[in-house]
């Protein structure tokens, strides 16, 4: 079989999608929009990436100037980066976050349980076993997390360490950087029922942005 080689169209979007549309490109993309990033932070934050996907898409990106390598200081790697050029999709990449929370936050309630790697977004040894529910506009789910996998169920959890009321309106200017999760609760956009030290692990389990790492305690069954 031929290797694929582009759509082959004189087409603006075609063409846009020859460039950002393999796997795992736009999340290289969103990933280095939080900021410089080494070839090992790239790989910890996409788990799941191949060594050799990684560094053909990174060729790819800088090769049509959306990435630049930043040589560190002798010892350190290189930083990868986003260009101007590379900055000019993260509207593009914010619409499509707008566009997938229905999916990420289940409220066109699928018949089964989603499983997520969350590898990227937890600390080491942080032993997190416990429950979260989420209701956004009164469509309830149940997140568990164990380890680093977190289980994502259609309906109320049982005994939840935290539970969560809020808004798809709320939750979408979330994922475009209007707001975050501290701010959110503080506003009482975010309604919480549970002890603030799980509601600090529920950010750090669902990998959200505002969590405090530095004061992770892991769930009294799983301390010593």
């Amino acid at each position: 079989m031929a290797k694929w080689s582009g759509y082959q169209r004189f087409c603006s979007l075609s063409r846009g999608l020859d460039l950002i549309g393999e796997r795992w490109t736009l999340l290289i993309v969103q990933e280095l929009s939080f900021g410089s990033m080494r070839y090992n932070d790239l790989r910890r934050r996409l788990p799941g990436i191949g060594s050799n996907i990684l560094a053909d898409r990174l060729r790819k990106l800088e090769s049509h100037n959306i990435v630049h390598r930043d040589p560190a200081p002798v010892g350190r790697g290189v930083l990868y980066e986003l260009t101007d050029r590379g900055n000019a999709l993260l509207p593009a990449i914010v619409e499509l976050r707008k566009w997938g929370l229905n999916e990420q936050l289940m409220l066109d309630t699928p018949a089964q349980a989603a499983t997520h790697d969350l590898s990227y977004g937890i600390p080491d040894g942080a032993g997190l076993a416990e429950t979260y529910q989420w209701t956004i506009d009164g469509v309830t789910s149940s997140l568990r997390i164990q380890g680093t996998t977190l289980t994502q169920t259609p309906g109320p959890a049982d005994d939840p360490a935290v539970a969560i009321n809020t808004t798809k309106a709320w939750m979408t200017d979330l994922v475009a950087g209007k707001t975050d999760w501290i701010q959110g609760k503080a506003t009482g956009a975010v309604q919480v029922v549970g002890p603030p030290d799980a509601w600090q692990r529920m950010l750090i389990a669902t990998a959200q942005p505002g969590a405090d790492l530095t004061n992770l305690e892991p769930p009294e069954s799983e301390k010593a």
